[in-house]
């Protein structure tokens, strides 16, 4: 009759486990054959990057005027960042457009006044110390016709934080298979396997880019970043 209460008990616990997202598997004998747990691990890390997106734009009398003052532009743009060290790998065209403006009053409606030709960039900053000259060096050659649109840092290379972030995963897996184990009264066997569920991912926790007073240079400041990793482990019961 006890061995039958405690078989029970190990059923209704699993249920409950289940429930939960975790399992414990049960045998045709009745006794627990295993723990299967998830755990997620992070890591804060300083990001090593920085993103930069701008905008070349101009407005001009004829859409053909507009898109050549726009390739001069972006044209500087290409020199500068060569300048800075920027590889042309890490230099992306997002749009590129060209078309009518319009102006609208009471008394005249809509009217074309020009056609605006525009460019935007995406540049990766591989370099993050570095990002606040590549800012610079664009707005003093870019002219009024460039407009930066944001920066924000990034984890080009997580391989650290991703290892710190795995030993946290582990950690927490074993943890709480271990707390499952002695809620059923057992003993965590041999590692069966562990499964990474999600790869290395990083979530941005602080970050801004800072523009100081006239004539000071442009700090990018980077925060820290999480980054994540969720694993899947199954121990046998001893």
């Amino acid at each position: 009759m006890r061995k039958s209460l405690f078989s029970a008990a190990i059923i209704a616990s699993a249920l409950v486990l289940v429930s939960c997202g975790e399992t414990v598997n049960i045998g045709e004998n009745g006794v627990a054959q295993g723990i299967t747990v998830q755990a997620s691990g992070t890591a804060d890390v300083v990001p090593d990057a920085v993103r930069i997106s701008l905008s070349v734009s101009v407005l001009a009398e004829t859409s053909e005027l507009a898109l050549n003052g726009a390739s001069t532009t972006a044209e500087v743009v290409r020199d500068v960042l060569a300048d800075q060290g920027i590889d042309e790998a890490d230099i992306a065209t997002q749009t590129l457009s060209v078309g009518p403006e319009y102006s609208y009053t009471e008394a005249e409606g809509q009217k074309i006044i020009g056609y605006r030709a525009s460019q935007v960039f995406d540049v990766l900053v591989r370099e993050a110390d570095n990002a606040g000259d590549v800012v610079d060096a664009l707005v003093a050659r870019g002219g009024a016709n460039l407009s930066i649109n944001s920066t924000y840092p990034i984890v080009d290379d997580a391989t650290d934080g991703a290892v710190a972030a795995r030993e946290d995963a582990v950690k927490k897996a074993r943890a709480k298979a271990e707390a499952y184990a002695k809620l059923l009264d057992v003993e965590l066997g041999d590692l069966v396997y562990l499964t990474e569920v999600s790869a290395p991912t990083n979530i941005m926790v602080g970050a801004k880019a800072d523009a100081m007073v006239e004539n000071a240079a442009t700090v990018i400041d980077l925060g820290t970043q999480e980054v994540s990793v969720t694993i899947e482990v199954r121990w046998k019961l001893g």
